[in-house]
């Protein structure tokens, strides 16, 4: 399975340096058949102009990095991550990962390596943080208590029962996203929800897979999106 893998970046060329090579060491050895797209969501002119500079550092030892996309405004993660999927063709699925590193690059790679043994390849395969699931799970006591929250609601208001939908890995068939693009268009946390939504609607079976997993410093949950996400949910509005 061939895959199209995009990392989001905002003002990331501190945490990015610190990830993206190991990501790239691991998948030039790996039988995983992947690019790398980095999308640049609208950062400082510096930042732009650092992360073109490391991604053209990488290119020659890593031919499979895409030259970056750059936005010339902030769309928020959900539109950086459809712009880099835009520009795909060819791709059996289209993935993303956070840049922050919390999904180490051994299990974004052991994540993509899953894609070529799935049963059914009409799915959406969903990374999960799941405590007691024989993974690693580093996270403040503060986003547990927020992402059961979520979940609760999700149970409510759309009957999702998966444990975690939130996490920055997952990887969706170019079939689905081609047919329903213009249908995506939640930018922020809904994001996620939207896709996990439009699958089940679709009738597109809904993988997991635990993974490690390890909260990187700079990572923030910002309390006013927060706080809308869980009206969005309420009131069914994704």
């Amino acid at each position: 399975m061939s895959t199209l893998l995009v990392i989001p970046c905002f003002n990331e060329c501190l945490r990015l340096p610190r990830y993206l090579p190991d990501l790239c060491e691991l998948l030039k050895a790996s039988k995983a058949e992947t690019e790398v797209q980095l999308v640049d969501d609208g950062s400082t002119t510096e930042e732009q102009r650092a992360l073109v500079d490391f991604a053209f550092s990488l290119m020659p030892t890593y031919p499979f990095v895409r030259e970056p996309i750059i936005l010339d405004r902030n769309l928020g993660k959900g539109g950086a991550i459809r712009a880099g999927w835009d520009a795909s063709t060819g791709f059996d699925f289209l993935a993303f990962v956070d840049a922050d590193g919390a999904a180490p690059a051994s299990e974004t790679v052991r994540f993509l390596e899953r894609l070529d043994v799935l049963e059914n390849k009409s799915s959406l395969l969903i990374a999960m943080r799941e405590p007691g699931a024989g993974r690693e799970i580093q996270r403040a006591l503060s986003r547990k208590f927020v992402a059961k929250a979520f979940n609760t609601l999700l149970k409510i208001f759309y009957h999702i029962r998966i444990k975690d939908t939130q996490c920055g890995l997952k990887a969706v068939p170019s079939e689905f996203f081609s047919k329903l693009r213009n249908q995506l268009r939640q930018n922020g946390y809904g994001f996620d929800l939207e896709l996990i939504a439009n699958a089940k609607r679709e009738g597109l079976a809904l993988e997991t897979m635990p993974i490690d997993w390890k909260e990187i410093p700079g990572s923030k949950t910002r309390i006013g999106p927060a706080i809308a996400f869980a009206l969005q949910i309420v009131f069914r509005r994704i």
